[in-house]
């Protein structure tokens, strides 16, 4: 290859990644109409990108403009019919696709959990399906990454919505292992990682361990070892977690090749990982 067109094809290379790495980032801060907006861009260049379409459906789900969102998850998976992440969206916005909520969506946008959230620790995380689930039109509002808020209420802990809606609460075996914690001083955090009608399922995470706690694990450890995932050293025993979240560990991200696009689900999973975490998450039910 010459010179000049290895130079420009290291330019376009390094213009794709910037332009991903901003479109995750836009998903991050919730700024959805820019996501849109640079979506489209990306499509308009490169249209077969899988990737791009699921990133637009979820900025148009976040403005509730559900009908677009279905139409783009649709065009999606006809491209990609091995496509969970759209799969999964169609069949979450088909009782929204009639619904139209976007002047609503940006007076109260919701914020997205950090990537961190989302990263398994033993011992300090947990991904659990939520019991006691408000209606699935509430459920349905809500996707995967939205953060979300704990609540202890006697001797329960539920989860509201950041503007307040009560989505269900953590299974009572989780809520009374964490009950002692929290009135002992320490904070936790959650995440939505996965909902469709009549199943929510959530990532609650250790964020402070207060001094008096020293010692004391937040969850209790799997029987089986976990397994090192790929970008981490091997005695690191985490693991990136989530349904379908907007997020991936910037250390993961790969040099992107037009060969390469469409091999990620909507923020950089790729399916063998994704499919991983439904398996913890079904273990995690059944234990």
């Amino acid at each position: 290859m010459a010179d000049t067109e290895r130079t420009t094809v290291q330019v376009t290379s390094r213009a794709k990644r910037a332009q991903l790495q901003r479109a995750r980032q836009l998903a991050l801060d919730g700024e959805w109409e820019e996501a849109i907006a640079l979506n489209q861009e990306i499509l308009a260049a490169t249209p077969s990108d899988v990737s791009a379409l699921n990133r637009l459906g979820k900025a148009l789900s976040e403005l509730r403009r559900y009908r677009e969102a279905f139409a783009v998850y649709a065009q999606a998976l006809e491209r990609d019919p091995t496509n969970q992440i759209a799969r999964r969206n169609l069949y979450r916005l088909e009782p929204l696709k009639d619904q139209e909520g976007e002047a609503a969506a940006a007076e109260r946008p919701r914020a997205q959990a950090r990537q961190s959230m989302f990263i398994e620790e033993v011992g300090k995380t947990r991904v659990m399906e939520l019991e006691d689930l408000a209606p699935n039109e509430r459920l349905l509002e809500m996707s995967s990454g939205d953060q979300v808020e704990l609540r202890v209420e006697g001797e329960q802990i539920a989860v509201y919505s950041e503007d307040g809606i009560r989505l269900g609460r953590l299974p009572l075996r989780y809520a009374r292992r964490l009950m002692p914690l929290i009135e002992g001083g320490n904070r936790y955090g959650a995440a939505i990682t996965a909902v469709e009608p009549g199943m929510m399922r959530a990532i609650v995470r250790e964020l402070y361990q207060h001094p008096s706690q020293y010692g004391k694990l937040s969850f209790t450890t799997e029987e089986r070892p976990l397994l090192p995932r790929p970008y981490l050293r091997e005695t690191t025993r985490t693991r990136f977690l989530g349904d379908e979240a907007d997020f991936m560990p910037n250390d993961e991200e790969e040099e992107d090749t037009d060969e390469g696009e469409g091999d990620e689900d909507e923020e950089g999973f790729s399916e063998d990982e994704e499919e991983g975490t439904v398996d913890e998450g079904e273990e995690e039910q059944s234990s």
